[in-house]
């Protein structure tokens, strides 16, 4: 301000009294109050300015700076295969292992380099010539049988022989008088027909109280109730056995099973049960015979 417009206000003050002082008070431009010492450091952290004068100075205004917002949180990846997290979520996973454990997997059935599930692309039986059953047969099944178990065992014998050729039905081998191979060709107009399987038939000494063991040999027929480890799912074999019925009536029912399928198609728990039963025989198996046919 310059001294005569000092002295100006000096002579407007004494006319007019003191109204003017205020009026000219108000007129007078603001000076920045003094700054504190902690007043820069909190100017520092809320984004104010980075040079400031010094504590006793005005603060000197500094433009507008766009403040970058903070950078929003990348939102969690979505639960995989619709898994949430929670109490329930866990359950699902536990529940998940313990079927994984009581459903085995069935791609390590392997056992001597021998698929024990069989080959699912073989749908047929075995060939004319085809001797390989000879050595399925690693060890025969020689028990001593009473005498009226052996008279029974040798009257079923000249039975089949007697009416089985006509039948389709044909006995291969019957050396060891307790374990048989007795070979089954498929009825004409069948699914079936011409095909050639092979039944192995071990005798107990309790026969004909006490029904035979029988299970086809591999390449086992493909049908819903025969297991393609050979193991038949038919009652007459187990609880339902008559010890009046003899192997001609025995062979005759798996004829008429096989004739009457309309597809080929093995059980629905085939593969669990090969597994779960290898080397168990089918006689002490606990059967569920849900079909007519079975």
């Amino acid at each position: 301000m310059t001294k005569r417009h000092l002295v100006g206000q000096l002579l407007l003050v004494s006319f007019l009294g003191p109204a003017s002082a205020r009026l000219l008070k108000a007129r007078q431009p603001a000076v920045a109050p003094r700054l504190s010492s902690r007043q820069p450091l909190v100017l520092r952290l809320r984004g104010g300015a980075d040079d400031l004068a010094a504590a006793d100075g005005p603060l000197q205004p500094k433009p507008d700076v766009d403040v970058p917002l903070p950078t929003p949180r990348k939102a969690s990846a979505p639960p995989v295969d619709g898994e949430g997290v929670g109490c329930f979520a866990m359950l699902s996973r536990v529940w998940k292992v313990l079927m994984s454990l009581l459903s085995p997997a069935h791609d390590y059935a392997k056992q001597d380099q021998t698929d024990l599930l069989g080959d699912a692309a073989l749908m047929a039986g075995f060939a004319p010539d085809d001797e390989s059953w000879r050595t399925q047969r690693k060890k025969l099944h020689r028990v001593e049988l009473p005498p009226p178990a052996r008279k029974r065992v040798l009257r079923d014998l000249r039975r089949l022989k007697s009416v089985g050729e006509e039948l389709g039905i044909h006995v291969d081998d019957s050396e060891c008088l307790t374990d048989w191979v007795v070979s089954m060709v498929g009825a004409n107009n069948t699914i079936y027909e011409g095909e050639v399987y092979r039944l192995r038939v071990r005798f107990h000494p309790e026969y004909p109280v006490r029904p035979p063991e029988v299970r086809f040999m591999r390449p086992a027929p493909v049908h819903e109730h025969i297991y393609s480890d050979g193991k038949i799912c038919l009652n007459i074999l187990y609880s339902d056995w008559d010890p009046q019925m003899d192997i001609k009536s025995m062979c005759l029912s798996l004829l008429s099973m096989l004739s009457s399928a309309k597809k080929k198609s093995r059980p629905p728990d085939n593969n669990q049960t090969v597994v779960l039963t290898q080397g168990q025989q089918a006689g002490s198996m606990q059967w569920d015979f849900h079909d007519d046919n079975c």
